[in-house]
């Protein structure tokens, strides 16, 4: 059980160290829309390969700019995992996804 609790922490890690590096990253984002998201919360799959990357948008008006968020997000994907990778130790860097909290209380959120 000892490798276990070694990998949730080394995993924890992980999360703490791209939510720092995607929230830098978000903020000096070319995209206006990016610099506006505040990152909620960064969470691994059991094994580390994926991250879920959890955005709080300040302002949204209506689900047309949600489509057009969820799409810039999927655009900078790439270019997040590249800044990921630049600042990590790891010898992969996992890939990332996005998930919208809607509201941060409740954790909703939209895929």
């Amino acid at each position: 059980m000892k490798s276990e609790g070694r990998t949730n922490y080394k995993l924890a890690q992980l999360c703490a160290e791209v939510s720092e590096v995607a929230t830098l990253a978000l903020g000096s984002s070319s995209d206006s829309r990016l610099q506006q998201l505040i990152v909620h919360s960064v969470k691994a799959t059991k094994d580390g390969s994926t991250l879920v990357v959890h955005v709080v948008p300040t302002a949204i008006a209506d689900f047309a700019e949600l489509e057009q968020l969820m799409a810039a997000l999927e655009r900078a994907r790439t270019w997040l995992r590249q800044q990921v990778a630049s600042e990590i130790n790891r010898k992969h860097t996992p890939e990332i996804t996005f998930q919208i909290v809607l509201n941060p209380e409740s954790a909703d959120t939209l895929r």
